[in-house]
């Protein structure tokens, strides 16, 4: 077995400072941790693509989840987060498109960029919205 490539834990700079999407964000960041265990140990193609699979239905499952959320509490940014979870849904699609064949650099730079897409939407969109949650519903921190 192969050592891990890179590995993604959770911290608590990831925090929203919501429970049920830091939940969420947690469960994503271990699909993708498993991802990159596929990839480190050489699995079979149809395991590495079953994993990349879980994380797009999961983010795919998050987004809407996130959605829901984020208009119900009145989040002006509403649109623009929607837009960007579009943009990130078909980054995750082309980054699927790529893994086709045995060829494993192309699946560890899959990993890295999905990894990478994700920490930038947390630490960039997510943080956005959870100021705007801390300041107008009373939550710790506001």
């Amino acid at each position: 077995m192969e050592p891990r490539i890179w590995s993604l834990e959770w911290n608590d700079a990831m925090s929203v400072g919501i429970p049920e999407i830091d939940e969420d964000h947690k469960r994503f960041l271990a699909l993708v941790d498993a991802f990159n265990e596929s990839v480190a140990e050489s699995m079979a193609l149809i395991e590495v693509q079953k994993r990349l699979q879980e994380i797009v239905d999961d983010a795919l499952r998050h987004f809407a989840h996130e959605s829901r959320l984020l208009t119900e509490w009145g989040y002006p940014g509403v649109d623009h987060h929607a837009r960007m979870h579009a943009q990130l849904t078909a980054e995750l699609r082309r980054i699927e498109s790529t893994i086709s064949d045995g060829y494993d650099a192309e699946w560890v730079e899959a990993g890295l960029k999905i990894k990478d897409a994700l920490i930038t939407h947390i630490h960039t969109e997510d943080l956005k919205y959870a100021e705007f949650y801390r300041t107008t519903r009373g939550a710790p921190g506001a």
